[in-house]
C-alpha cells in the first residue's frame, strides 16, 4: 500500500480558514502515476493540489501541479504554499530561496524570514508575461451579460498569460463587482467564439476572467479582484489567484506606471479572505513580476493508495 504524507493549507493569509485550499502531498519516491495525482486531487477537490516529485538539490524541486479536471503548467497559491510546505518540513538548514521546477518554467521563491518560514512573507517571480487578444467594452458587455456602464473607461480589456491566460477586465467599483453575473453556458461559450477554450485556446488551456477595481473594501489594499473559471462544465470562483495577480501586475506596469507595489485583496465577497503583495518594474518589454503571501498550516496527514 503507498502511504503519502500530505499538508492542507490556507494560502495568501496568516489565518486559518481564509485565503485559498491547498493540498500538497510528498511523493519523493515517485510513487504516483499521473492518474493517482488526478484521482487525488479530485478526492481532495481543493482548485489546485500539488505533487512533490523530485529533490534535484536541497533547495530544488520538481513539482506538479492538478487541478481536479487536469494536469496544469503553472498557478501561483500552489507555487507559495508548496514553497512553504518545503521550507518548513524539507530543508535540512534555512534558506532565502527555494527554486521550483513546474512545467511551465522553473519559479524563485524568496522567503523574506529564512530563519522563521512558519510566519514569512513567500515571494514567486513569476515567467515573463505574454500579451494576447484585447477586446472592446461592447463585446464583452454582449458575451458575458455584463452592464457597459460598470466597465472603467480608458483602460483596456486584455488577455495575458504567464503560465495560464487571463483576462483582465478593469471595473469601475465594488458595486460593479457585486453585480457580476456569470453562468457556465454563458462563459463556455464565449470562450469558444473567441478562442479561449481549451479545445480552441492555442495553450490547449482556457481563459480565466480577471475582474480588478482600485476601490476596496480595507483602506490598506490598493485593488480588490474576483477570479472565474470553467472547470468540468462548472463555473468556479477562487478565493486568490497568484498566477492571475501575476498578470494583472503585468497589465498595470503596461498601461499605469513602470513601477508597481501593491496589495491586492481577493475572496471576500466567498467569505475567505485573501492578500497578495505585488512588485514589479516594466524596462521597456522586460517585466519583473512578483507576487507574495503568507500560508497558514491547517493538517497533517497520510494518504493511503
Amino acid at each position: 500500500m503507498k502511504k503519502i504524507t500530505y499538508y492542507l493549507l490556507d494560502v495568501f493569509t496568516q489565518r486559518q480558514y481564509g485565503g485559498n485550499q491547498l493540498a500538497v502531498f510528498l511523493d519523493l519516491d515517485d510513487q504516483l502515476t499521473g492518474k493517482d495525482m488526478l484521482q487525488m486531487a479530485r478526492e481532495i477537490n481543493f482548485a489546485e493540489s500539488t505533487f512533490i516529485k523530485k529533490r534535484l538539490a536541497d533547495q530544488h524541486y520538481t513539482v506538479k501541479i492538478f487541478t481536479p479536471e487536469s494536469e496544469i503548467p503553472f498557478a501561483g497559491h500552489p507555487t507559495i504554499g508548496t514553497s512553504f510546505v518545503i521550507a518548513n518540513h524539507l530543508l535540512s538548514t534555512p534558506a532565502s530561496t527555494i527554486l521550483l521546477d513546474l512545467n511551465h518554467a522553473t519559479i524563485e521563491v524568496h522567503i523574506a524570514t529564512a530563519e522563521k518560514p512558519a510566519s514569512s512573507l513567500f515571494v514567486m517571480t513569476q515567467a515573463p508575461p505574454n500579451f494576447l487578444q484585447t477586446f472592446t467594452a461592447d463585446a464583452l458587455a454582449t458575451g458575458l451579460g455584463l452592464d457597459p456602464a460598470t466597465l472603467s473607461e480608458g483602460l483596456p480589456i486584455q488577455e495575458i498569460s504567464t503560465g495560464l491566460p487571463f483576462l483582465i477586465v478593469p471595473l469601475r467599483n465594488l458595486a460593479a463587482m457585486r453585480q457580476i453575473q456569470l453562468t457556465a453556458p454563458q462563459l463556455k461559450d464565449f470562450l469558444l467564439r473567441h478562442d479561449g477554450y481549451k479545445s480552441t485556446h492555442p495553450e490547449g488551456l482556457s481563459t480565466s476572467l480577471f475582474f480588478f477595481t482600485s476601490e476596496t473594501f480595507e483602506n490598506q489594499n490598493d485593488y480588490h479582484t474576483r477570479m472565474f473559471c470553467i472547470e468540468d462544465d462548472v463555473l468556479k470562483e477562487d478565493a486568490a489567484t497568484g498566477s492571475a495577480n501575476g498578470c494583472l501586475l503585468a497589465y498595470l506596469l503596461r498601461y499605469r506606471a513602470e513601477r508597481i507595489r501593491a496589495r491586492v485583496e481577493q475572496g471576500f465577497l466567498m467569505n475567505r479572505k485573501s492578500y497578495l503583495h505585488l512588485d514589479g518594474t516594466r524596462r521597456g518589454d522586460h517585466y519583473e513580476l512578483k507576487v507574495g503571501g503568507h500560508a497558514k498550516l491547517v493538517a497533517k496527514g497520510e494518504w493511503w493508495g
